[in-house]
């Protein structure tokens, strides 16, 4: 009886000892682990002098984005060989030819094809006139627009700015045989127009001979021909005054 019950004592001895040492062994796990982060913390050396900690950006602006790509080349379209199908001749060939022929035959109506007016020009309309403008109004008025003609200068007279012309051939004129048997001589003079081109016209007697002097001395002087005279270095048209001699040896 007695042991027994000194037996139980010392279990409840040694179940209080184990409950009180975890505490002690836990309190003295956090001191240990505390003491070393404070040491390692304790010898970490701080810069006296730190240095700034400012730093300045400069942003550039974004460069523009480049165009769109070109569009790409049209695609070439493929070849295309016709085909080409066999033409099938028939075996029998029918005679489609009328085997009567009608009485009367319907004529085909053929429309007329424009011909086009006669004096009418590329690009004309209805309605317009020989004469128009393109691009004129149908009804107006043709004018005539076209410059007059310059008018002919008159011949002019020798003398002054107007050079007289030079003779380049003369034709001896003919002696009449009635006049050379009346034994008659002596000048016939004439008045003529010498053209630009040096060629004697409108000829006219200023002083006759009878017997047919003045008539010959006209034509021989409608084949002479001229040096043309001149105005300020121009071909003119001149009044000139021809002398024919005739004379009797």
């Amino acid at each position: 009886m007695f042991e027994t019950t000194v037996v139980e004592s010392k279990k409840q001895k040694v179940g209080i000892q184990r409950y009180m040492t975890l505490p002690v062994s836990i309190a003295l796990h956090v001191v240990v682990i505390a003491g070393a982060i404070f040491g390692a913390v304790w010898n970490v050396d701080f810069p006296t002098n730190s240095p700034a900690q400012v730093a300045q950006y400069s942003v550039a602006a974004a460069p523009p984005p480049p165009p769109p790509p070109p569009p790409p080349p049209p695609k070439a379209s493929p070849k295309v060989t016709p085909t080409v199908k066999p033409v099938e001749v028939p075996h029998d060939i029918q005679n489609l030819a009328p085997t009567t022929v009608p009485d009367q035959v319907k004529p085909v109506e053929v429309q007329a094809q424009d011909a086009g007016v006669e004096g009418g020009v590329e690009g004309g309309v209805e309605g317009g006139v020989v004469g128009g403008v393109v691009g004129g109004v149908v009804g107006g008025v043709v004018t005539d627009t076209a410059p007059p003609p310059p008018k002919e200068q008159a011949p002019l007279r020798v003398g002054g700015d107007v050079k007289a012309p030079v003779v380049i051939s003369r034709v001896e004129p003919h002696y009449p045989e009635v006049a050379r048997k009346a034994r008659v001589a002596g000048i016939v003079i004439v008045e003529c127009i010498i053209d630009k081109n040096g060629n004697v016209r409108d000829v006219k007697v200023l002083k006759p001979l009878p017997f047919g002097l003045d008539q010959a001395a006209v034509e021989a002087v409608q084949r002479w021909k001229f040096k043309p005279g001149t105005l300020n270095g121009q071909a003119v048209d001149v009044i000139f005054n021809l002398t024919v001699n005739f004379k009797l040896n």
